[in-house]
């Protein structure tokens, strides 16, 4: 991995919470707590694949930030 991928990955795939769609949908408010309140990301996957992994809008600000 080149220094510029070291630098945009500050969430590693192994500190993220995983969650299936079907969970993410049917337990979407306790999604937005842990993610809000507990500020821990959540990777979703579908099928067992990963397809979206949910952030604070924080986080998301200092991520955006290193574009």
């Amino acid at each position: 991995m080149d220094d510029k991928n070291k630098k945009q990955s500050r969430i590693a795939i192994e500190d993220l919470h995983v969650i299936s769609a079907t969970e993410a949908k049917n337990k979407f408010g306790d999604l937005l707590h842990r993610v809000c309140y507990e500020k821990t990301p959540v990777l979703i996957e579908k099928g067992g694949r990963p397809m979206a992994v949910v952030v604070d809008y924080t986080e998301y600000l200092k991520l955006k930030k290193l574009d």
